[in-house]
């Protein structure tokens, strides 16, 4: 029999082939040369989001200086002079609002009256504190046209 001195003939396969595995001296396998699997990739994104998003979370609800208080007063008379038709000034159809302000209605007169999406029954007093960005278009009782247009911003 003659010796061939192939690999395969020897039934060693040639480096690089086969199961993947390092064959004795045919250098470093992946996680030899520092690469990490999937795993740990996923645990280093994971926590790379929350090392980020948390500060901004944080930032909302802690240490926020406070908004400013404003408040409207609807005085007794108020839906009879509309009915009548006189023009009645208690708020101006836009109202501009930032974070954290606080709104508060009190409606001194006898009829219930409709601010945007706030309902104010009569004798009754409102608070209502603005945490989130909008901008508000909807029916105001207080305004001879209807409406009232509310933004609320940063």
């Amino acid at each position: 029999m003659a010796e061939s001195g192939s690999a395969e003939s020897d039934g060693v396969e040639p480096e690089g082939f086969g199961s993947g595995e390092p064959s004795g001296s045919g250098g470093p396998s992946r996680r030899d040369r520092g690469w990490p699997n999937q795993r740990t990739l996923l645990l280093y994104l994971v926590g790379g989001l929350l090392i980020a998003t948390i500060p901004v979370v944080v930032a909302r609800f802690v240490d926020q200086p406070p908004g400013d208080t404003y408040t409207i007063d609807i005085p007794p008379g108020t839906a009879a002079a509309l009915a009548a038709g006189q023009d009645v000034e208690v708020i101006p159809d836009e109202l501009d609002f930032t974070l954290r302000d606080v709104l508060i209605i009190v409606n001194r007169d006898s009829v219930a009256h409709t601010i945007g999406p706030f309902e104010i029954g009569p004798g009754e007093q409102s608070e209502h504190s603005f945490n989130e960005v909008a901008a508000i278009s909807a029916y105001c009782s207080l305004h001879p046209s209807g409406s009232i247009s509310i933004s609320i911003g940063e």
